[in-house]
């Protein structure tokens, strides 16, 4: 029995012990983040599976693990030997569907209420009819479990800021009398750390901290463990109307409320914490205010992303540079090797805060690994002939990056070329859009993947995500995949910062994701007003694509003059910053030279 089967087995004692049928273990945490801090590992401390998205139900007689195209190949590589059974989601399989069919009437399924959505709790009740159990299984077996975190919270600077926390406050305390709510609760971290224009980082590459945040037309309550924050700092919150209370009073406050009504977001706000309002708390459910305006960057937030992008254009073309003269040396460079590389590249800006999230650098077969993390106990060297897909970002006082770009090694071959320039053609098919504004972005996902899907290909993740503004690289609410559905709060607004990255992954071969980010930006000098306004996709990051693995006859003319265009531009804006570099400046020349 391993160390997984074993845990497996002390659950299962446990849930004798508390008469459960079932026990479900997600992918969360308080505040219901994508990414988590250790103390809430629950899922890898389980399992052994690190992947960021999965779910976890363990029966008296099965234990299956449901996770997304993303994590596929790692989930059958982490779950071996634990008896754990690895179930591919798709639409129709879902771990809903699953408990929906295998969960008999009046069975009980337990779970952790502190981390689980109230979107989820009200959905196992009311439509899949679930009995429920609120219940800790974990805390009790993990007996060596880390420390919740305590890092310093920090003002991100007014000069970067697109509000002061005062203009923020107002805009919301505006929405919140429009949808006629006295109170507000916020719990995602995101939310809190742009309201207050503060940052910290709590969650490894999120600038953010554990805390609540609860506003009304009078009060402004920050719930945070209070050894987090200087006196100095605290002071001029108070100025600001923002009092300071230790997180776990959240709980006692909210309890107070009677004969009122509270804003919330169903989807980031959980369970537990509304089983403590009283009875004559009317509940008002919507997306928060505050996640629809930090979507929209302002002007002078985005010319600050744009120098953002020029640090991280310039850290790239010295590390390609790097990569280049030390792959025809045959240096001895392992995939570890580019996460410390391009990370040493990046730190030298004096803007350089951390990386936005966990390097992945894949080569030939790992790259077909959506989300592969090269790891001392499994990685691979660089070397004879193959592609390195490279995908990083880093996080700046002045902006957050996300880049995907796909390098050849040696030799390459024919059918690598041509998925290359597939790909391509997919990233530019959708660059190259123009598209109403408010159209929902999750229909716009199909015009990135129409070139493979005229071949036959595809590919299991979405093709965009949001990203926020020195804040969470995955943001929402607009999201380009059409795997998620067409809602008013994923409409295409005017200064939506999002990703586009198609991909072709082919097992046990090699993977290729290209990704820029993009601004949607309002189309200057309309050739026609009546149907409304309309947006295009402009390029913000500033790094070449690879011409050694694009088959020129494959493009078009409005390829050819797209991505020309873009190379003239990377070109441009880094160019000035590396005129006294004539390494690195000669190989920005030849990487960005037009085709015909």
């Amino acid at each position: 029995m391993n160390l997984y089967q074993k845990r497996i087995a002390q659950l299962r004692d446990l849930m004798k012990k508390h008469h459960l049928n079932a026990y479900l273990i997600l992918s969360s945490d308080p505040h219901l983040n994508e990414y988590l801090p250790d103390f809430y590992q629950n899922k890898t401390f389980i399992s052994g599976f690190k992947g960021s998205a999965g779910t976890l139900i363990i029966t008296h007689e099965k234990a299956l693990l449901w996770t997304d195209g993303r994590y596929w190949l790692q989930a059958e590589r982490e779950l071996k030997g634990t008896f754990i059974e690895l179930q591919k989601q798709n639409n129709t399989n879902t771990f809903l569907n699953w408990l929906k069919k295998n969960l008999k009437k009046n069975e009980i399924l337990g779970t952790d209420f502190s981390l689980l959505s109230l979107n989820l709790f009200k959905n196992l009740q009311t439509n899949y009819q679930i009995k429920l159990k609120h219940i800790d299984l974990i805390s009790p077996l993990w007996k060596e479990r880390p420390n919740l975190p305590i890092s310093k919270i920090y003002e991100h600077k007014i000069k970067y800021c697109g509000y002061s926390r005062q203009q923020k406050i107002n805009q919301i305390r505006e929405k919140m009398q429009i949808l006629n709510t006295q109170n507000h609760l916020i719990s995602s971290l995101d939310d809190i750390a742009w309201i207050t224009n503060l940052r910290a980082n709590d969650i490894k590459y999120n600038p953010v901290f554990l805390s609540y945040l609860f506003i009304n037309q009078k009060t402004i309550l920050l719930f945070i463990d209070k050894n987090k924050i200087d006196s100095k700092l605290e002071k001029k919150l108070n100025r600001d109307g923002i009092y300071i209370k230790d997180y776990y009073e959240i709980y006692q406050e909210i309890q107070k409320l009677r004969n009122t009504n509270l804003l919330i977001e169903p989807t980031k706000t959980t369970a537990l914490l509304i089983q403590y309002l009283h009875k004559s708390v009317k509940i008002i459910e919507e997306i928060n205010p505050s996640t629809y305006l930090k979507s929209i960057k302002t002007q002078k937030e985005i010319k600050h992303i744009e120098n953002a992008m020029i640090e991280d254009g310039v850290a790239l073309a010295r590390f390609f540079t790097w990569l280049e003269e030390n792959i025809k040396k045959n240096e001895c460079i392992s995939e570890l090797d580019i996460d410390f590389k391009i990370t040493e590249f990046r730190a030298k800006s004096p803007y350089y805060i951390s990386n936005s999230f966990a390097t992945i650098a894949g080569f030939n077969a790992n790259g077909a690994c959506i989300h592969y993390k090269a790891s001392k106990e499994n990685f691979s060297y660089i070397k004879k002939n193959g592609l390195l897909l490279i995908d990083s970002g880093a996080q700046y006082e002045n902006g957050t990056t996300d880049i995907t770009r796909v390098i050849p090694i040696g030799q390459i071959s024919k059918e690598q070329i041509y998925d290359y320039t597939l790909v391509l053609k997919a990233h530019i098919a959708i660059s190259n859009t123009i598209f109403p504004k408010d159209i929902p972005m999750p229909l716009l996902d199909a015009i990135s993947r129409a070139p493979l899907w005229k071949n036959q290909l595809d590919y299991m993740h979405g093709t965009g995500h949001g990203v926020g503004y020195f804040l969470n690289v995955h943001e929402g609410p607009q999201t380009l995949s059409y795997f998620s559905p067409a809602l008013e709060k994923t409409k295409a607004k005017e200064g939506m910062l999002t990703s586009i990255e198609p991909g072709i992954y082919k097992k046990d071969k090699w993977g290729i994701r290209l990704e820029n980010l993009v601004l949607n930006t309002k189309v200057k000098n309309p050739k026609n007003r009546d149907y409304g306004e309309f947006l295009y996709f402009k390029p913000l990051t500033l790094c070449p694509f690879e011409s050694k693995c694009i088959d020129k006859t494959l493009l078009n003319e409005d390829e050819k003059l797209w991505l020309n265009t873009y190379h003239k531009k990377v070109y441009n804006k880094l160019s000035i910053k590396l005129k006294n570099e004539p390494k690195v400046l000669k190989w920005l020349k030849n990487k960005t030279k037009a085709i015909k």
